[in-house]
């Protein structure tokens, strides 16, 4: 159980942190002058917490059953 508590809280600690990154990305795509050293670092941080997001979110499901 404690275990499966601290996978949640770690889900918890990067849906936020991709949630950021993701406001980020946003409004780096939409300014009206690109920067695109920013841009790119935005997507590759996005990206690096999706799959963050997706492997915590397997163990999750397999401490589940």
């Amino acid at each position: 159980i404690t275990q499966r508590r601290d996978v949640a809280a770690h889900y918890a600690a990067t849906t936020r942190q991709w949630l950021a990154a993701r406001t980020t990305y946003r409004r780096l795509h939409d300014a009206p002058v690109k920067n695109l050293t920013a841009l790119r670092d935005a997507a590759r941080r996005l990206d690096q917490l999706e799959r963050g997001r997706a492997a915590l979110l397997r163990d999750l499901k397999a401490l589940a059953d």
